[in-house]
C-alpha cells in the first residue's frame, strides 16, 4: 500500500527504511558519543540530610552551573529507588552525588 502511494516498489520502499534506520543508529550513537565527552556537573549531598531538602539542595547549585529536567518530585523518586535503601525516618543514610549532563539528564549515586 505504501508502495503504491509513493510510486514505487516494495523492495525499494524496504530499502529506504533500511537506510533510516541505518542513520538513526549513528545519530543515536552520535550523540552518546558526544554526552560522554561533555563534562558532567555534580552536586553532592552529604549523609544526615532531610528528603525534603535534597531537591532543593540539587535545584539550587544545579541553577547557576548546568540545567537540570528533573523536577523536586523526580529527584526524591531517584533517591528512594536507591539500591540499597538510603532513606531512614526522612534522612539521608549516606552522602549522595548527583550528575547533570549538558542535555539536563540527572543521575544519582552513592
Amino acid at each position: 500500500m505504501a508502495a503504491k502511494k509513493l510510486g514505487t516498489t516494495r523492495a525499494n520502499v524496504s530499502m529506504i527504511e533500511w537506510r533510516a534506520r541505518k542513520k538513526l543508529d549513528r545519530a543515536r550513537q552520535a550523540i552518546e558519543v558526544y554526552e560522554t565527552l561533555q563534562p558532567c556537573r555534580t552536586v553532592s549531598v552529604e549523609k544526615g540530610t532531610k528528603l525534603a531538602e535534597v531537591p532543593k539542595i540539587v535545584l539550587r547549585r544545579g541553577k547557576y552551573r548546568a540545567r537540570v529536567t528533573s523536577g523536586p518530585v523526580e529527584i526524591v523518586l531517584m533517591v528512594k529507588a536507591l539500591k540499597p535503601s538510603v532513606v531512614r525516618k526522612g534522612r539521608i543514610l549516606r552522602g549522595l552525588e548527583f550528575k547533570s549532563t549538558p542535555m539536563g539528564k540527572l543521575e544519582v549515586s552513592g
